[in-house]
């Protein structure tokens, strides 16, 4: 991501950082109600965040193509923010040496093992069901294990080392693996395969007969340690210096092994399936940076994929002025996503063996995700024009954590929508805001000027808005100097 640096200077009067907020000739107009409401914006945003470099930009997309099943973008409703009333337990597995051995056997080190797999989902039994980290492989990046349901969205499974250890006999002490390089060491685990203590994560209420997938949340960055990358993302997820990646079962990033054994500490007549994942597209592909085990009574079965959706998406915060003082960026969020295709897997015969895929263009769509504000809006992206009325109430606040309610950050306003004329590079976005005040004045809010105080922000759709009237984490904007 191409962010460049603000700098907070402390020396700098409130009466200067405004200036510099508003010198551009064609943004302040003290004779307009609406650009007085402007540049008191402008004002506040540099109170809150400090003094705009002139250089700054508003676009922090990276425009990294992510997968998604085709049926996900037209199941989803409105209805579904804030759903999720499903449990999950936590407790403990110990894996023997056995399983291991199975695994390393099936999943050579160094090897393409591409050949074994396939792009898979699984699908939601009526029955609880239990993941498992039993592996992680000579791996510098620090990865996140992430659950996807359909119509409940995403879920946090794991995190790279959490309550895991290893060991190389059952007499030895437990050992915690690195979360770089170190991983679990490989000569010990080849040649003589360790026991595993890893977390177990029971799931139950989850909705049956729903598809789901898992895919890693990876942070790297040359040959740094991952675990620093990730730190520094948590500080601001649109730095230059760090990447977070997707790489996901139905893009074939991960690898299913079934009929493997049965680990002793599982309760017997549960089936378990192994699966391994690759945390670099560009890697070797021997699904080992880290293998988890799923068991259930019976176990989520698993399917391949024929088609999925491959995009490029921005996502876009904004503001529609109702206060000046307001910057937690929720009041529209929407994803625009272009070069939109269909993949088609092509499979040998009637076997899982991946070898080909076709690609057919699709039309560039959006899908609002949120509407925090409480007037009506019409969203133009393009040539397209979105009404808020049109689909919801223009008072409700939908999807941004108001009262305390829970936010989905897959939900979908009423549905995606075909869009034209859209450029991606230009930003050729707009709302046009309709106070309900005495005035009836319409706002009309742009994507800002390079060096202007923003009303609207583009990010990767891999990040999440804030609640309401959370601001925005000033370390988005600025490094301080030391």
């Amino acid at each position: 991501m191409n962010i460049k640096k603000l700098y907070l200077t402390a020396s700098m009067t409130v009466m200067g950082l405004a200036f510099t907020a508003c010198s551009h000739d064609d943004y302040f107009d003290s004779e307009t109600p609406v650009n007085n409401q402007k540049a008191e914006y402008a004002t506040n945003f540099v109170k809150k965040y400090g003094a705009i470099d002139p250089n700054q930009t508003w676009d922090f997309c990276s425009m990294e193509p992510t997968y998604s099943l085709i049926s996900s973008n037209v199941s989803a409703s409105r209805t579904r923010a804030g759903e999720g009333n499903f449990s999950r337990t936590v407790d403990e597995l110990i894996v023997e040496k056995d399983v291991i051995e199975y695994m390393l056997d099936n999943m050579p080190e160094g090897k393409n093992n591409t050949v074994k797999g396939k792009p898979f989902t699984m699908t939601v039994p009526g029955n609880s069901f239990t993941i498992v980290p039993i592996f992680q492989g000579f791996a510098r990046y620090y990865w996140q294990l992430w659950m996807h349901v359909e119509g409940l969205g995403d879920h946090l499974v794991w995190s790279k080392g959490d309550s895991f250890a290893y060991r190389n006999d059952s007499e030895s002490d437990w050992i915690k693996p690195g979360t770089g390089i170190a991983g679990i060491n490989r000569s010990a685990a080849r040649e003589n395969p360790c026991e595993v203590k890893g977390p177990s994560y029971t799931y139950a209420n989850l909705p049956a007969g729903a598809k789901m997938y898992f895919y890693l949340k990876v942070w790297w960055y040359g040959y740094d340690n991952g675990y620093d990358v990730y730190q520094r993302w948590l500080q601001n997820p649109n730095a230059s210096d760090v990447s977070m990646k997707v790489c996901s079962s139905i893009a074939n990033m991960m690898l299913d092994l079934q009929n493997v054994p049965k680990p002793k500490n599982i309760p017997e007549g549960n089936q378990v399936t192994i699966i391994g994942c690759e945390d670099n597209d560009n890697g070797d592909y021997d699904y080992e940076d880290l293998v988890f085990l799923v068991y259930g009574k019976p176990v989520p079965p698993t399917e391949r994929v024929e088609e999925v959706e491959v995009a490029t998406t921005k996502r876009y915060f904004m503001e529609d002025l109702g206060v000046t003082d307001d910057f937690d960026f929720n009041d529209v969020v929407v994803d625009v996503q272009t070069n939109r295709k269909k993949v088609t897997y092509i499979y040998e015969g009637d076997t899982d063996n991946l070898i080909s895929q076709t690609e057919t263009s699709l039309d560039d769509q959006a899908v609002v995700r949120a509407a925090g504000g409480t007037m009506d809006f019409t969203l133009t992206i393009g040539s397209t024009n979105w009404i808020k009325s049109e689909h919801i109430d223009y008072s409700e606040m939908w999807n941004t954590g108001w009262n305390g309610a829970s936010i989905n950050y897959t939900a979908v306003l009423d549905k995606p929508f075909k869009v034209e004329g859209f450029k991606a590079e230009q930003n050729n976005i707009s709302v046009a805001v309709v106070d309900n005040g005495t005035s009836g004045q319409v706002k009309n809010i742009t994507f800002p000027k390079q060096g202007e105080a923003p009303m609207m922000l583009a990010v990767d759709a891999s990040t999440n808005w804030m609640t309401e009237r959370i601001s925005i984490p000033d370390t988005w904007f600025y490094e301080v100097d030391e």
